[in-house]
């Protein structure tokens, strides 16, 4: 009997010995991956400092854990003072969700509907804000232009524009613009409803509440732990007051803590959340930057935002339940790029390092003089190639947009030709986007250059169909007809242009 129960005790040690040998096995596998990719992502941010296009705190969690964080260069272009993890950084677009929250928040009590005029809030505007609803400031498809910042100082300018603002750019509901107007209107009225100003409201009732204790409402320089931004000159932005008010600047930890009450539903329902990522183009902007969705549940939240020269990104992933936060005073236009390295890193997929942006280092030259900008970028293709990334049709892209913004059409156009040639199996598709975005926004005349270069290039049934859409959208129905019957030439199953050929002829 002791021998048996001898034995039966040497066996249940062997497994009790197994279990434990295999528990630290995993244990120790978890930690070299772990160590793995902290090596890796540390490489990468320090390859990224190196070249110039990474200043700033990186924050990524997992399962509420901090997987990794580091401090990555210095508050100012002076480079005296050594980034720390208090750094309050401007994060651009990111903080208009606090006025779409607060907004929800307002819903949510039965202060306001989404469908409300913004006339009903009586701010003093013209008739057109009886047909612009709160829904429409949200999605940007209100038809409010864009903010001419030459030609504004203060809150005051921006609304002194708007009462004396005569006609909206296109009908309510039916384009998109990516404009601050609607984003001023928002916070006007969250002012309206709460009694309160917008700051003392988001204070009061976001800020202080989840204990975001580590965050000031726009530039504080007085504030130690403000930093300023700074160009790849090193050359600090201009301490000034910014043209509009209610800018949340957080430091990394508080922008975690936002995006986790945020998308926990721990400040408005998820219902009320998810009405946020509502938009009104797949292409565009949503209140609450992207969201992709899938079994109609959220699996992926993304928001960008740039502001001089800051520039954020926050990235969580909800199935991985992974958030990756990168934040910096020396905008390189490139956080995007880094932020998928680290995800590629965290996958053990291969993953390539960020090179500089072209277009940031061409962008001033071409506005003075494209083609002096152009002989620069020949100039750096040559010399430099690997130290900017020529091979992103992207960079191109967003210049010629950025001067279609200035109105200059013709140097746009250059540079889309430049494209064409430097990247031509990249370009249609990058033409066909840029067409649809610029259209979207009732830039109808601009939208036809582009497609009348599209149709040149690369002509198709697909091109000649979207110029096609261009003249439509512009009332010149000869010439769209013209265009949708060369589509069906070239493509015949082609039913958008049957359709638009049977309507104009109708």
């Amino acid at each position: 009997m002791n021998c048996l129960n001898t034995k039966s005790l040497c066996i249940m040690c062997k497994t009790i010995f197994s279990t434990i040998f295999i528990f630290l096995l995993v244990i120790t596998i978890k930690l070299n991956a772990q160590n793995n990719h902290k090596a890796k992502i540390d490489s990468l941010i320090n390859v990224c400092h190196h070249r110039g296009i990474f200043n700033g705190n990186v924050l990524i969690i997992k399962n509420n854990k901090t997987l990794y964080r580091i401090e990555k260069g210095y508050t100012d272009g002076k480079k005296n003072k050594k980034l720390n993890r208090n750094a309050l950084f401007d994060i651009g677009s990111i903080a208009k969700e606090f006025n779409s929250v607060g907004i929800m928040m307002l819903k949510e009590k039965g202060l306001l509907s989404l469908d409300d005029k913004v006339s009903k809030y009586l701010l003093g505007l013209p008739d057109w804000s009886d047909k612009v609803s709160i829904r429409h400031l949200l999605q940007y498809s209100s038809g409010l232009p864009l903010i001419d910042w030459d030609k504004v100082k203060n809150d005051d300018d921006i609304y002194e524009n708007l009462k004396n603002l005569s006609a909206l750019d296109f009908e309510v509901g039916s384009g998109y613009l990516y404009s601050n107007n609607n984003i001023f209107l928002q916070r006007r009225i969250i002012e309206k409803i709460s009694g309160l100003t917008f700051n003392q409201f988001i204070e009061q009732k976001i800020l202080q509440p989840i204990g975001m204790n580590n965050t000031v409402i726009d530039h504080q320089y007085q504030n130690p732990n403000f930093v300023r931004g700074f160009n790849n000159s090193n050359i600090n932005d201009d301490e000034q007051e910014l043209k509009m008010s209610g800018w949340i600047c957080p430091s990394i930890d508080d922008l975690s803590k936002w995006t986790k009450y945020l998308l926990s539903y721990q400040l408005i329902s998820k219902e009320s959340l998810y009405i946020l990522f509502d938009k009104y183009m797949e292409e565009g902007e949503s209140a609450l930057g992207q969201g992709m969705f899938q079994n109609e549940a959220l699996a992926l939240y993304e928001h960008h935002g740039s502001s001089l020269s800051y520039e954020s990104l926050v990235r969580y992933d909800l199935k991985q339940d992974l958030i990756i936060i990168l934040m910096t005073n020396n905008k390189s236009l490139k956080i995007v790029e880094i932020v998928d390295a680290i995800s590629h890193i965290l996958k053990d997929e291969p993953y390539e390092v960020p090179q500089k942006s072209i277009y940031l280092t061409i962008r001033e030259k071409t506005y003075t003089n494209v083609d002096e900008g152009i002989k620069q970028y020949k100039i750096l293709k040559k010399n430099s190639p690997d130290v900017y990334n020529f091979s992103n049709q992207w960079e191109l892209a967003r210049l010629s947009y950025k001067l279609f913004e200035r109105d200059q059409n013709i140097d746009a156009i250059k540079i889309l030709k430049l494209l064409t040639s430097e990247l031509p199996t990249k370009s249609e598709e990058t033409l066909a986007y840029l067409g649809s975005r610029i259209l979207s926004e009732n830039h109808v005349d601009k939208s036809i250059l582009i497609y009348e270069l599209m149709v040149t290039k690369f002509p198709s049934g697909k091109s000649y169909s979207s110029l096609g859409d261009a003249y439509y959208k512009n009332k010149q129905q000869e010439i769209a007809l013209e265009n949708y019957k060369k589509s069906l030439e070239m493509d015949p199953d082609n039913d958008k242009s049957k359709n638009m050929i049977l309507k104009i002829e109708k």
